[in-house]
């Protein structure tokens, strides 16, 4: 097999208290609640079947845990890369809800316009340039293999798009829940989105 045949798994990590309370985690190390746990659990047997290579992850307390049962499933031991790391939040903004932030003006421009810039969180071009630089280089070193890549909503959105031309502008209308399978397919006729925000279940 060549690099053209590189498969990219893209797995969103478990729920979390913060995530079910609708806060801006950031980088806040927060790990799984019981329902993300078992989100984890639910990936890592639904992932048995493909043949995985290695297991990489965000280097945030709740991406670890989503990794650690998918990688015991084949053996490996996680890989981390701070490439796809979480979106950088300011303290100011770190752990509050867009209900508590609605009358901060920066808040109002990113609301309005995701793909701006603004000094309160790292702009989604900025962590598309991170995470797409680190998956080339998976590509590259691991051509021909079968890759796991558990992140966050925001840096997966970000890869997804860019590898399906869809704009920056446009990145939230994908949906990528807690827990959720994504995979990328790269052959000669380019990347194709096979899978988008598959939800397994232990049931």
């Amino acid at each position: 097999m060549t690099e053209d045949r590189f498969q990219l798994i893209l797995v969103r990590h478990g729920l979390t208290d913060w995530n079910v309370e609708r806060r801006l985690l950031g980088r806040i190390d927060i790990g799984l609640n019981e329902q993300g746990r078992a989100q984890a659990q639910a990936a890592a047997e639904a992932l048995k079947p493909f043949p995985v290579r290695a297991i990489v992850s965000s280097p945030q307390v709740r991406a670890r845990e989503t990794a650690a049962p998918i990688a015991a499933a084949h053996a490996l031991e996680v890989e981390i890369e701070p490439a796809f790391d979480e979106v950088w939040l300011s303290e100011a903004w770190q752990g509050k809800t867009v209900d508590e932030l609605r009358d901060d003006p920066e808040m109002e421009r990113f609301v309005s316009d995701p793909a701006g810039r603004s000094p309160r969180i790292e702009s989604i071009g900025e962590v598309q340039d991170r995470t797409v630089v680190a998956v080339e280089r998976l590509r590259r070193d691991r051509a021909g293999e079968t890759v796991v890549v558990v992140s966050h909503g925001d840096p997966l959105r970000a890869i997804v798009a860019y590898y399906v031309g869809l704009p920056l502008a446009d990145f939230r209308r994908l949906l990528i829940e807690n827990g959720s399978v994504s995979l990328l397919r790269f052959n000669p006729r380019g990347p194709q989105l096979m899978t988008l925000n598959w939800r397994p279940s232990l049931r």
